[in-house]
């Protein structure tokens, strides 16, 4: 496809405006996200078309739709915008006017109970390297800026970041010694309908696995708590408040609960390093890369390897 690039120096503001309307859907959207009208947005979005020579969007009652041509574009307009960011990051690391910063995305569990207790390690190391660790509850989206690296449960489908498996998560229940001395060790799944259980509700990839693997379980499971929240659940189960599904590295981390690995494997899920391709080009960004695939390698922690390996009671 051939597009003809008689660019003016007003189309490069109009790419950002292209790249809002692909991104909200809708002209509309878009004139919301950027504060002007959406009659601006459309002339916009025309003037950019009539200097391209291409149509950019199929446009209906129910929003826009890229073109071949739309996508094409779009695609070298978020190259375009990291490396304007790559380029101002550069630079004030040149002139020293800011720390470099690597923002993480993560989900709670992960971010409080694995990253966490790293960082001291890293900075030790990398003192001049500010993290930023987002938690969050939804499947971060790196190509359009809501982190420089995501560790995520999707495998990812933008052509614009790059993405490698990270390693493996398996869950097991877990309970307190005082909370086992006083119900009782259940002899197995089906013995769980008498024990108070714990339920995150964000368990979204784990639950389809779980319905799948014993449906009948889960229509019996008395859940006593719901929350949406990781920390809620380990610290009700840490304070004998009922049994809880959690990740086999909670194992280590955490001895204020010991798992049932006689209840076996519920769901394991594998998760990904997904990360801007500009990051890999800056030295402060494969700093934190390599951080992250060793605080992961399966060889020295057995809980991300592919194979479920059972957690010791201790």
């Amino acid at each position: 496809m051939e597009v003809r690039l008689n660019v003016s120096p007003a189309d490069w503001a109009r790419f950002e405006v292209f790249r809002a309307v692909a991104d909200a859907g809708t002209i509309s959207g878009a004139a919301e996200a950027l504060a002007v009208s959406p009659a601006k947005v459309s002339r916009d979005m025309d003037e950019l078309e009539r200097s391209l020579g291409q149509i950019l969007f199929h446009r209906s009652t129910r929003g826009v739709d890229l073109t071949e041509a739309g996508q094409l574009v779009l695609r070298s307009v978020r190259n375009m915008a990291h490396s304007a960011q790559a380029i101002s990051t550069n630079i004030a690391e040149l002139t020293h006017t800011q720390r470099p910063q690597v923002s993480i995305a993560a989900h709670e569990a992960l971010a409080t109970y694995w990253l966490a207790p790293r960082l001291p390690e890293f900075h030790q190391a990398n003192p001049g390297i500010a993290l930023n660790i987002r938690v969050v509850q939804d499947t971060p989206d790196v190509s359009k800026g809501d982190a420089d690296i995501a560790i995520q449960y999707d495998a990812p489908t933008s052509p614009d970041v790059i993405s490698r498996q990270l390693g493996w998560m398996h869950y097991v229940l877990y309970a307190s010694r005082a909370y086992l001395n006083i119900h009782g060790v259940p002899a197995d799944r089906f013995d769980l309908g008498k024990h108070r259980m714990l339920h995150l509700i964000t368990y979204k990839k784990q639950q389809e696995l779980w319905a799948a693997k014993i449906p009948a379980w889960q229509e019996i499971m008395p859940w006593s708590v719901y929350t949406n929240s990781s920390t809620v659940i380990v610290e009700s189960c840490a304070a004998d408040g009922g049994i809880a599904s959690m990740p086999t590295y909670m194992a280590g981390v955490d001895r204020r609960f010991q798992p049932l690995p006689h209840l076996g494997s519920l769901a394991s899920i594998r998760f990904w390093l997904v990360y801007a391709e500009r990051l890999r080009d800056l030295p402060h960004g494969k700093l934190v890369l390599e951080w992250l695939r060793a605080s992961f390698d399966p060889q020295v922690h057995p809980w991300f390897r592919e194979a479920y390996v059972p957690p010791e009671v201790v």
